[in-house]
């Protein structure tokens, strides 16, 4: 009776909730109602394992009729709940990783312009040097570098200092990817057994509905029947 009672509560539990994503507008209302219709129908199929054989046959079909339906509806609302659990965290693992690396991807490739514009502008003022002494005139060559040895430096140091600003954002790109692939890894249990059952491990969320559709179909069935057990011992150790 306690497993049973307290396999209906977390059932009940994870029903309501899921029941409360489906109908977002009417919050505590579907609390309210979720709770006495899991009331009900626990107290009718603990009434109809007491009075099975003295319940006319009608009432008996209504009342399993009814507890077949809110066992449906627990279903649904249970399945919603995990299924949102699970599709949640994927999102939002998903638009986390999405945005960082974004905006390192955007970063770096504006810090690589900078680095290439740098060395382009020290090519410039190396070709100027060379160019002049292929010309044969060494003294314009000295003069030309004595006038830009000082620029050619400060751009050196620049293109250092963007250099290490570059390197900094690759790893920070590494960073994200090892991130990513940590989220990989946290779906890899589904992924083995989706490729187990025979389900391609791309298609890993087909995997996930039928354990989440497993455990459904075990949940409040098992506390319901449970229930009717513990009925039937009590009735059974009453007789004695």
């Amino acid at each position: 009776m306690i497993v049973a009672l307290a396999l209906a509560c977390v059932s009940a539990a994870f029903s309501i909730d899921g029941l409360t994503a489906i109908f977002a507008g009417a919050f505590w209302p579907v609390i309210i109602m979720g709770a006495v219709l899991e009331a009900g129908k626990l107290v009718a199929a603990a009434w109809l394992t007491e009075h099975w054989t003295s319940a006319p046959s009608l009432l008996r079909f209504v009342l399993v009729l009814m507890i077949g339906v809110l066992m449906g509806l627990n279903a649904i609302g249970v399945f919603g709940f995990l299924t949102r659990a699970h599709l949640d965290h994927m999102a939002s693992v998903d638009i986390t990783l999405a945005d960082r690396a974004a905006d390192v991807e955007a970063r770096l490739g504006m810090q690589s312009r900078v680095v290439t514009d740098i060395d382009r502008r020290i090519a410039q003022i190396d070709a100027a040097i060379d160019e002049a002494t292929r010309l044969g005139r060494p003294v314009g060559a000295m003069t030309i570098a004595d006038q830009r040895r000082r620029e050619r430096a400060d751009i050196a140091a620049e293109r250092l200092r963007e250099s290490q600003a570059l390197a900094n954002l690759q790893i920070e790109k590494a960073k994200v990817d090892a991130q990513r692939r940590r989220a990989e890894a946290e779906v890899g249990p589904i992924r083995y057994l989706a490729e187990l059952i025979g389900i391609p491990a791309a298609d890993f969320e087909r995997a996930v509905r039928l354990l989440t559709l497993a455990l459904v179909a075990v949940l409040d069935p098992m506390a319901v029947a449970l229930l009717l057990a513990a009925g039937v011992h009590a009735r059974r150790a009453g007789s004695f």
